[in-house]
């Protein structure tokens, strides 16, 4: 996202969100006790962000506080393609056959595999319970 600040001493502190705010180079004293978020928070590359303005100085700044899920997901969902692609397993079974492969790949990229399965794993079936009398 594009930083909408522009840091100036020439001009006046303007506050004409989300256009654009006009901000000092460097924040006062007065900084540490009145600075207020305005707006509503955004997202910049992974992380999520607001701004907080001082309405005395007019002094700006973007507060990031939280990485992005968006990209947390997409981050997760790369790392299982690349460990798919590299064929390396989790379970028991460290060597899968391509056809478990290409299905885990499809997995992670929301598709589905060419067999029509969601999953690779097989699915588990419960042992009878012996009941005692």
């Amino acid at each position: 996202m594009e930083n909408i600040i522009e840091y100036r001493d020439d001009l006046a502190p303007a506050n004409d969100y989300p256009q654009r705010i006009v901000s000092p180079t460097m924040h006062s004293a007065c900084c540490m006790d009145h600075m207020q978020q305005i707006g509503h928070s955004g997202i910049d590359a992974e992380w999520r962000f607001f701004y907080k303005r001082c309405p005395v100085c007019g002094y700006t700044v973007r507060c990031f506080y939280a990485p992005s899920l968006t990209a947390v997901f997409e981050s997760a969902r790369e790392i299982r393609v690349l460990l798919a692609e590299m064929n390396l397993g989790i379970g028991k079974r460290k060597r899968r056959t391509q056809a478990e492969v290409e299905a885990e790949i499809a997995t992670a990229g929301g598709q589905l595999p060419k067999n029509g399965h969601r999953s690779i794993l097989p699915t588990r079936h419960r042992k009878p319970v012996s009941t005692a009398a």
